[in-house]
């Protein structure tokens, strides 16, 4: 049972209101376990949808680094919802397995893969990385492309934090159609 109830409708603003009746993320457990931070919330979900269509990054990656912060901080809800997302955007079963078996440097990845692994692997643990995984990271990315790792990984080290501590039950998966919308919304 999750440890810190679902915001009801009647606990919810009109903004709020309006963004569960016509937002898949509306679906989501997680989205009304959010809610309850009545200011926060809108904006959060804001920055969510920039993560998944807005960045430099490309998309693919992006959710490799979802995946990876997922498996590192054990997060079963958002395991669930990214390993959809992933599926769907064509990454193989055996690079999700492979991450989820931790092995981030397995020969399923490419060079490009690898580093942005290892650098996501450095940031959850140490918050910080070494010069070698940097160095690898910087000869395929950008400067802005390594800022926007680091805000995909630190909102996914947020969401989890929150899934877990409320201890959420894993409802109905909807992150492949989350995904969807923010892109649609985005071009």
């Amino acid at each position: 049972m999750t440890r810190i109830p679902l915001a009801k409708d009647e606990e919810l603003t009109p903004a709020q209101l309006e963004f569960f009746r016509v937002a898949p993320a509306g679906k989501l457990n997680l989205a009304r376990l959010l809610a309850h931070g009545t200011t926060v919330f809108l904006p959060f979900m804001e920055f969510a949808k920039a993560i998944f269509a807005k960045l430099d990054i490309p998309p693919r990656e992006r959710e490799i680094i979802a995946l990876a912060v997922q498996h590192l901080e054990r997060s079963k809800y958002e395991w669930a919802q990214h390993v959809e997302i992933a599926e769907e955007m064509g990454i193989s079963r055996d690079k999700i397995d492979a991450i989820d078996d931790g092995r981030f440097n397995a020969p399923v990845f490419n060079e490009r893969e690898i580093a942005i692994l290892a650098f996501t692997r450095q940031v959850v643990r140490a918050g910080r990385v070494d010069d070698y995984v940097f160095g690898a990271l910087s000869a395929f990315y950008s400067s802005r492309q390594i800022v926007e790792a680091i805000y995909t990984i630190g909102c996914y080290m947020m969401v989890v934090r929150v899934s877990e501590v409320a201890e959420i039950e894993i409802d109905a998966v909807h992150g492949a159609e989350v995904v969807r919308q923010a892109v649609a919304e985005a071009k």
